[in-house]
């Protein structure tokens, strides 16, 4: 049966409308594809370009990678020196008896070590070249993942600040402590100056092409410290002399910068994985990173408490016998061995440090009234520099408050536990007639025309989480680092500056000798633990100078015996050397 006309013309419409719809999405498929190819051969054509060249490419850095850190005065703490290096490219060096031999000879480096480290890691290698390299010996060039080059060392063998700048990964470059740990984020992955060689298809290097120097493109990063290069260098020189484990930190009175901060026994952050594996403490940085018991510095704080409560006139008489009996325990005063001081107004007994008389001021104040002013001043607080390692130390809470604790807590003994940096805070707070200005470290994030483009971060302790890449921060301005607190009366801090000069001048600072009459400080030497066994730590913190004070600077030496005999004299020893500059 044949179909109708009405039929066939509704076929034909139907075949139409299929037609039209076929070739729209036929026309949308092939615009898209021009779209696509739009995209990739001219909108992305450089970032394809350079993706493929990284087929045939190997990038030799010729820094470090990560942005430069400075002091004060961009004199630059890191990134100072550059080296020849051989960089072994472990996927591409072939491990040949022949090849292993030439290496070791040019490294000093036995074959079966460099086998190993080369067999062990897919990263680049990097290692020293010994002297007198003949650059005419073609296995120089010949050598497939073998290059040699001059490289920007991140450390040298002068390095100044290695506990405060802290120090990287040498696997990932990942800072690990210190500055490298807590701004890792700003100085990481920083495109610097590097070496493109062009290889071929069989990895060696391409003939006619060679190298190419590569500039980074993007803008550098870098951190500018508070930290005075020439005034830090002072301070490691001459706790170096000591031969003493320990710490120094100086600090700006009027503005809060540290200047130094030198810590004891040092370490090479070049052989890191030597200090890793040793028992010693080389790596902690003792002003911040350990606490100590503060011993007769703390009478600083028991006076404070007194003379802020109106307990306490500095002419009152005590009576010293030697010895101070509290509750069933017999605490010593450094006059024991003369049958006591007798009879000694309270300036006097604060400039000779008499445990007797601050023992008897104790137990009137009270020991609460004593943990509040140290905690006022700074104790049992993280100062927060913008240091991740910063250790907020320890005051005695709720039943050791009672009863012959008094005893201990009235001569920075027993459960008081502080840093050497919260020490200077106190310090600077005092010399700065009772107006805190909070330390701090980081200056400002900086270009590479020492432009400022970055505020620093200050350091959020998050419980319970490790690791810098889960640490955040808070971006903060210099002013509000810098915001003053009045936390003495006037009347309190004139007591204690003179009290604290008279200890320079007739008391146990007078080994400072010909300073004694432009300095101020307070001496300590306190009993405490180390691995089993008791040792005696030396403190002192001062400042100079007498009037109008410029610099705060904390000693403790680890084990140093006495305040007055062996922490005076380091500190003397500094302002000599910063007067010489002109400081």
């Amino acid at each position: 049966m044949q179909r109708s006309r009405k039929e066939k013309k509704e076929d034909s419409i139907i075949y139409t409308k299929r037609i039209l719809i076929m070739g729209a999405v036929s026309t949308i498929i092939i615009l898209a594809l021009l779209l696509r190819l739009f995209f990739l051969q001219i909108i992305k054509h450089d970032f394809y370009t350079t993706e493929v060249n990284k087929q045939r490419n190997l990038t030799i850095p010729l820094t470090s990678g990560r942005g430069t850190i400075y002091d004060r005065n961009f004199i630059p703490l890191t990134d100072r020196e550059e080296e020849t290096i051989g960089v072994i490219y472990p996927q591409l060096f072939h491990t040949s008896d022949e090849n292993l031999k030439f290496l070791s000879e040019l490294t000093g480096i036995s074959s079966l070590e460099l086998e190993n480290r080369i067999s062990r890691t897919g990263y680049l290698i990097e290692l020293s070249i010994k002297e007198n390299l003949d650059w005419n010996d073609r296995r120089l060039v010949n050598t497939r993942g073998l290059f040699i080059v001059e490289k920007r060392n991140r450390y040298d063998e002068d390095n100044l600040l290695r506990h405060v700048i802290g120090y990287i990964s040498g696997v990932d470059k990942r800072g690990m402590s210190g500055i490298e740990r807590s701004q890792d984020i700003i100085l990481k992955e920083q495109q610097g100056r590097a070496i493109a060689a062009v290889l071929d298809g069989k990895k060696r290097l391409l003939p006619g092409e060679g190298y190419v120097l590569v500039n980074g493109n993007m803008e550098e990063k870098h951190v500018k410290l508070t930290v005075d290069y020439h005034i830090q260098s002072i301070a490691e020189n001459v706790l170096d002399n000591t031969r003493h484990r320990g710490t120094v930190i100086i600090s700006n009175v009027e503005t809060g910068e540290i200047l130094a901060m030198a810590s004891r026994p040092n370490f090479n952050p070049n052989e890191i994985t030597k200090h890793l594996k040793s028992d010693g403490d080389e790596l902690f940085n003792k002003a911040i990173q350990m606490t100590f018991p503060p011993g007769s510095i703390f009478k600083i704080i028991v006076a404070a408490a007194a003379l802020e409560e109106g307990l306490l006139d500095v002419k009152e008489v005590f009576n010293c016998l030697g010895s101070e009996s509290v509750g069933n325990v017999q605490i010593r005063c450094n006059s024991h061995s003369q049958g006591g001081n007798g009879e000694i107004i309270f300036e006097k007994a604060f400039a000779e440090s008499c445990n007797s008389t601050f023992i008897q001021l104790g137990q009137r104040i009270g020991a609460m009234k004593i943990i509040e002013m140290a905690e006022k001043l700074g104790f049992n607080s993280k100062v927060n520099i913008g240091l991740v390692e910063e250790e907020k130390g320890n005051l005695p809470t709720g039943d050791y408050l009672l009863g012959p604790s008094i005893g201990n807590i009235s001569i920075g003994q027993g459960q008081i536990e502080v840093t050497p940096l919260q020490v200077n805070q106190m310090t600077q707070i005092i010399a700065n007639g009772g107006v805190k200005k909070q330390l701090y470290l980081i200056d400002e994030v900086v270009n590479q025309l020492h432009e400022k483009i970055e505020e620093v971060e200050e350091i959020v302790e998050i419980e319970g989480i490790e690791g810098i890449e889960e640490i955040e921060g808070i971006e903060i301005s210099n002013e509000s680092v810098q915001e003053e607190k009045q936390l003495l009366s006037k009347e309190t801090i004139q007591k204690l500056q003179h009290m604290m000069g008279l200890v320079m001048e007739a008391g146990t600072g007078k080994t400072v000798g010909e300073l004694a009459n432009i300095t101020a400080g307070k001496t300590g030497t306190a009993q405490a633990t180390e691995r089993g066994q008791s040792v005696l730590h030396a403190w002192f913190t001062g400042y100079y100078p007498k009037e109008e004070p410029k610099y705060a600077v904390t000693v403790l030496l680890q084990n140093g015996q006495s305040g007055g005999r062996n922490a005076v004299p380091v500190f003397k020893e500094i302002i000599e050397e910063m007067v010489k500059l002109g400081y």
